[in-house]
């Protein structure tokens, strides 16, 4: 199980994927992957690292203590989410920034114990980063993959196709349920590209697939308050705990433990107690 560094031994994890402005309730508040994953890794006492784009509306306080290069844009990816009763969401897109370079990495990022690539639309390309990158571990996100944005700007699933060879270098790709609408067989696809595949499932748990075997993960219980941001940090927690030595059972009740806290508040604001997660991961439950 990780134990937290300390300052003289922290790992360093670099995030790459647009921040964004959520509208919730009538005002904006930061979100996106990479803003959750930052954040995550910061807590959990990683330096945590953060390439992306937004424009002048983005409040840079909400990057503070992570180090950051923002490519400049007109404006900052903005979603609005709608979530149902029992935790279906849908979204509308009102802005987007443009894609990430990977030449942007500087050359003092690279060779990190984690990159983390956190898409929300698009905007990472696998491969292309992950060459750049030479991490030890790297992370997918999914959901940013198979994204599109229909004319009216509501968020679309069509069918993400990819070769294998564009996910050359992934270590563990991280997929929910939403993810998988008109997706198909996406999680064998995944499977066979990538040595890692781990599917989250709310208050389900995970199942997490390796080369070699398949186990399923259960989660902390907790009385969920906004499920937003929850599978962002648990990828970011499972990267950690990867490449901190421990194996992809452990990474994840990891996971499950520090998504535990950030459901228990509204728009990110327990993320600062994800420190926590090393305790609660000790009891979460693991099956087959």
């Amino acid at each position: 199980m990780l134990d937290l560094p300390t300052s003289a031994a922290r790992p360093a994890a670099v995030v790459c994927g647009h921040v964004t402005l959520d509208r919730v309730a009538g005002r904006l508040v930061p979100g996106g992957s990479a803003w959750y994953a930052a954040h995550t890794f910061r807590a959990l006492g990683a330096r945590a690292r953060v390439l992306t784009a937004a424009g002048a509306d983005y409040p840079e306080r909400a990057l503070a203590g992570v180090e950051s290069i923002i490519a400049r844009a007109a404006r900052t990816t903005l979603f609005v989410n709608l979530h149902a009763p029992g935790g279906a969401r849908r979204q509308r897109v009102e802005a987007s920034a443009p894609p990430l370079d990977p030449a942007a990495l500087p050359v003092a990022w690279r060779g990190a114990d984690v990159l983390h690539l956190a898409p929300v639309l698009g905007e990472v390309a696998p491969r292309a980063f992950a060459d750049v990158a030479g991490a030890r571990v790297v992370g997918l996100g999914v959901q940013g993959l198979v994204r599109a944005v229909a004319a009216d700007g509501t968020v679309v699933q069509p069918r993400w196709s990819f070769a294998p060879a564009e996910l050359a270098g992934v270590t563990a790709a991280f997929v929910g349920e939403d993810d998988l609408a008109g997706q198909d067989d996406l999680l064998a696809r995944l499977a066979a590209a990538v040595p890692i595949v781990v599917f989250t499932r709310g208050a389900a748990g995970c199942t997490v697939t390796t080369r070699d075997r398949t186990f399923v993960v259960g989660v902390f219980p907790t009385r969920e308050v906004d499920p937003t941001g929850a599978g962002d940090v648990f990828a970011a927690a499972f990267l950690l705990a990867l490449a901190g030595g421990d194996d992809p059972v452990e990474a994840a009740r990891l996971g499950a433990a520090a998504a535990s806290i950030v459901v228990e508040g509204v728009g990110g604001e327990t993320l600062p107690r994800i420190g926590e997660a090393a305790e609660r991961a000790r009891r979460v439950p693991v099956g087959t």
